[in-house]
């Protein structure tokens, strides 16, 4: 059996408890089975180290809720307890809402994942035919994330562009109320039918039958004073959209997933089409379904979304196979922001590591931290590597946001290129995240295998190749920078993409200083042509709303 290495610190605890004096813990593990204890202190270690207000958690094994966790308050003012029956807004695992019940039309026969969205109606917040680029992109290319670009393409997450959706919910129910028509479907095929009687299109109205005080309150963490505010906004989100503004309960979600592994949504048939991963027109498998994640990790198949907002987050996790599931909510963005889970690799986030390893592989041994590693040996365990890049991720975000935990990112990934040289060549946009904004050139030659898995496959995502480009230019390799930034100004139809704006402004600068004035103009127009563009759509978004 491979020997764990640890390097979890348990002091993580007392910078939540001065923030949570009387923090509340609630856990309940089937059988007292070890692997729910451990589990439950892991949660607990990261919930802290992470500053998170307050949480709820819960493993669903064969049909029954096998252990629940809540950690901290819903409410820190009023030291109100979270407890299992708080409502939280879930953000984007809205979207597996939308793409179970557009799924459910095409079971039924009334759409079909390869009709086009001009078919149909746009929602009115900015989503014109131009911002569609092609008249060629098809409602599985919205759910797949491949609709920018030469549709079915290139994965981009791009949670936005789902309410090009909207109009099929508008067709279907033949409500043209202005926003009333996904909420109207979503309840009528999933909510209604699974007496999900505690989930909401948007936030809860004085009017619904749970009262507003069972919603959690949510929080800013203020950088500049080291403090939470509570986000006074998010009673304002009253509007569902496709792909976010769901509120709902631990117990609702817990019904939800029951229902996909029961099959009385969606017949197994449509359930894998749903799940099965989108096949770009280059053959390239992307780790996106339609409106799930999937990926394979410990030779299982894996569903699985997160989601975040300004001030709050959220994951679900399914092994259809084994009936397990495991959801985590949280009252701060701190449960997913760090991980960037939209590269699609799960493991980045150290909730989903503690979940795989006590309640799947259910390893008897555990990581344990002495203060940095310092075990030289090379690492046998194929998810370690995850798990220690997972904890340098964490620890990158805590000292940026709480200056705690300082170098320990850093130390973390050189015991990687010491240990586990070869797990630095793979394709990973949260690894060249990392290695760029730690910016160490003794891990140079880890950066340089990173980007070499990721320049020859094709793919092309802007926030890489951005992150890429200032490495480079940061290490004094300008020609290098310029040749990533070129690869993004030029790029056809992804000009709502920030770095290719950002790109645009970079060429523009360096040519008109080297005398190419005409072709420095031509970079700057491009670049304030897509501000004008955003602009335009901003504009008619907030018309929307009046």
């Amino acid at each position: 059996m491979t020997t764990r290495r640890n390097f979890m610190k348990q002091s993580g605890l007392a910078s939540l408890a001065l923030l949570t004096p009387q923090l509340a813990s609630n856990a309940f593990a089937g059988g007292g089975e070890k692997k729910y204890t451990q589990l439950r202190k892991a949660i607990t270690s990261h919930a802290a180290m992470l500053k998170i207000p307050g949480l709820v958690a819960t493993v669903v094994e064969d049909g029954q809720v096998t252990f629940l966790q809540t950690e901290g308050f819903a409410d820190l003012e009023l030291k109100m307890p979270v407890s299992r029956n708080h409502i939280f807004p879930v953000a984007s695992l809205t979207k597996t809402f939308a793409a179970v019940t557009l799924m459910k039309y095409e079971q039924e026969g009334k759409i079909s994942m390869d009709d086009y969205i001009l078919d149909y109606a746009f929602l009115p917040i900015g989503l014109t035919p131009d911002r569609l680029q092609t008249p060629n992109i098809k409602i599985k290319h919205i759910l797949s994330h491949t609709s920018e670009g030469v549709p079915g393409s290139n994965y981009i997450y791009n949670g936005n562009r789902y309410s090009f959706v909207y109009g099929v919910f508008e067709k279907m129910s033949g409500n043209t109320k202005h926003y009333e028509a996904f909420a109207d479907e979503v309840s009528k095929h999933v909510l209604r039918p699974l007496a999900m009687k505690n989930t909401f299109p948007g936030y809860p109205s004085a009017n619904n039958v749970i009262a507003p005080a069972s919603v959690v309150t949510t929080y800013f963490w203020d950088r500049e004073h080291q403090k939470f505010n509570p986000d006074k906004g998010l009673p304002n989100a009253t509007t569902l959209f496709p792909a976010t503004n769901l509120f709902t309960t631990v117990d609702d979600l817990v019904a939800y997933s029951l229902a996909l592994d029961r099959n009385t949504v969606l017949t197994a048939e449509y359930y894998t089409k749903l799940t099965t991963p989108f096949v770009t027109n280059s053959g390239r498998e992307s780790p996106y379904g339609l409106g799930w994640s999937t990926q394979r990790i410990a030779d299982r198949q894996v569903h699985w979304h997160y989601g975040y907002g300004d001030s709050y987050a959220a994951l679900i996790i399914r092994i259809p196979k084994e009936k397990k599931t495991f959801i985590l909510l949280s009252n701060s963005v701190a449960a997913s922001e760090p991980f960037f889970l939209g590269y699609g690799n799960l493991l980045n986030s150290p909730f989903a590591v503690a979940f795989f390893k006590h309640c799947i592989n259910e390893q008897e041994t555990i990581l344990s931290y002495n203060g940095l590693i310092s075990n030289k040996n090379k690492i046998q365990d194929p998810l370690l590597f995850d798990e220690v890049l997972s904890q340098a991720l964490m620890r990158y975000y805590t000292e940026q946001n709480y200056n705690e935990n300082k170098g320990e990112a850093l130390a973390l990934m050189q015991y990687l290129a010491q240990n586990d040289p070869l797990g630095f060549q793979r394709m990973d946009g949260s690894l060249i995240y990392l290695l760029e904004k730690l910016g160490n050139q003794g891990l140079k030659a880890q950066m340089d295998a990173a980007i070499k898995a990721y320049a020859p496959t094709g793919y092309f995502n802007p926030e890489m190749h951005d992150t890429i480009a200032r490495w480079f230019d940061h290490s004094g390799n300008k020609e290098a920078a310029r040749l990533w930034y070129h690869k993004l100004a030029d790029s056809k139809w992804y000009g709502e993409q920030w770095p290719v704006k950002n790109a645009c402004t970079e060429l523009g600068k360096y040519y008109l200083g080297q005398g190419e004035k005409e072709k420095g103009r031509s970079y700057l127009w491009q670049e304030a042509l897509y501000a004008q563009d955003d602009a335009a759509r901003q504009i008619t978004i907030m018309n929307s709303f009046k």
